[in-house]
């Protein structure tokens, strides 16, 4: 998020999980960790209708790059 953000572009952790939300905090959940996993480390990219193609394919270049760049 933080090398997006430095390129103006915004991002955000996903949702959290429904089970992990204290309103939730008593009903019954079926879980195996992916969700849990996935709020920890996934990341919410802009999307919509009103993004152009340069957009996006900045924000695809940003993301590529910093993978790129941290898998060494």
């Amino acid at each position: 998020m933080h090398a997006l953000a430095a390129e103006n572009i915004e991002a955000r952790p996903l949702w959290k999980p429904m089970h992990v939300q204290p309103v939730f905090s008593r009903a019954r959940a079926y879980t195996n960790g992916v969700s849990e996993r996935l709020f920890a480390t996934g990341l919410s990219l802009p999307s919509g209708s009103s993004l152009n193609e340069d957009q996006r394919s900045a924000i695809h270049e940003h993301v590529l790059r910093h993978v790129r760049d941290a898998r060494g």
